[in-house]
């Protein structure tokens, strides 16, 4: 019998989730004789780090498998996968309720309102994921650095306010960072080779294992979630100029092809140098860390698709 775990994120999205998830947990569970038996558990986190707590905490339960549904945004899917890294008798599902939801729009073929619908995840398949490590980090979708980690830094304080989306709070974010330097000072080493683009200063980088963050940035067009590897994208100093010119193609994913001076790769392992700690951005959560590597972790963790 699987276990079904349910981490909520009651200050996710505009409005509570809470009432939304409990509804929809009663109408898979209670009122589906088929599942009636079942065992289900609700928890609702109360500060940052907890719903890494509750995840690694199912880990150690004797249970022969758990399904944890990460109910709420990217922050929260980050905080489970931090939780549940190598597990093997565990896997995870996106209830996406939070205010940006990034990392679902990587899996073509599946719509927000799929990953709502709580009986077709049930009843869905699992699938192994890759996943990225920095230090003692480990982020689902994209570590970036330079002009994005900034506006993913200011994006945090932003989306607090009332009615502000995750999509809208980037946007307005990426107006202030807009007006700060463009000019990042970092250098890469990329699967132990010295990479000289940039001059060792950068617009932004990315380093994704999903497709798409920042409320909808498509900035790695090309990346697929367990192929093994990594997709690296760093952006050349660009003038403001330059930047409002290619930024819609960024947000569509046509930068590989527009964007002068762009770099691109797929690799397994990055080191990030830099005089200065750098900040850093992991899946919408910030840190700092100084000359960070980051590498790529095969079928990490299970991820559930709902069923068709």
């Amino acid at each position: 019998m699987i276990r079904h775990l349910f981490i909520v994120n009651p200050k996710a999205g505009v409005k509570s989730p809470v009432e939304e998830i409990t509804e929809r947990i009663r109408r898979a569970f209670i009122l589906n004789t088929d599942r009636e038996n079942e065992k289900y558990e609700i928890l609702l986190t109360q500060k940052k780090g907890d719903a890494t707590e509750f995840a690694r905490a199912a880990c150690r339960e004797p249970y022969e498998k758990t399904r944890i549904y990460a109910c709420g945004g990217d922050g929260t899917l980050h905080e489970v996968i931090n939780g549940v890294v190598g597990a093997d008798s565990v896997a995870v599902c996106p209830v996406p309720v939070g205010s940006g939801n990034d990392f679902i729009r990587t899996l073509e073929g599946f719509s927000k309102e799929d990953f709502l619908d709580l009986s077709a995840c049930i009843r869905g398949t699992e699938i192994p994921c890759d996943v990225l490590r920095c230090g003692d980090v480990y982020s689902l979708n994209s570590i970036s650095v330079g002009l994005d980690a900034i506006t993913a830094r200011r994006q945090n304080r932003i989306k607090k306010l009332p009615l502000i989306s995750g999509g809208a709070a980037y946007k307005i974010s990426l107006g202030y960072t807009f007006l700060s330097s463009m000019n990042n000072p970092v250098s890469f080493e990329v699967d132990g080779e010295a990479l000289s683009v940039g001059n060792g200063s950068v617009t932004l980088a990315v380093v994704a294992n999903g497709r798409y963050y920042g409320g909808g940035f498509k900035a790695a067009p090309l990346a697929e979630i367990n192929d093994g590897l990594m997709d690296f994208v760093t952006i050349h100093s660009l003038s403001r100029m330059e930047f409002l010119r290619y930024v819609k193609d960024y947000k569509e994913g046509k930068h590989l092809e527009t964007v002068p001076d762009i770099y691109f790769t797929r690799c397994k392992r990055i080191r990030l140098l830099s005089e200065k700690p750098l900040c850093l951005q992991a899946d919408g959560e910030i840190f700092q860390m100084e000359n960070p590597e980051i590498e790529i972790i095969p079928a990490a963790v299970r991820l559930v698709l709902p069923a068709r």
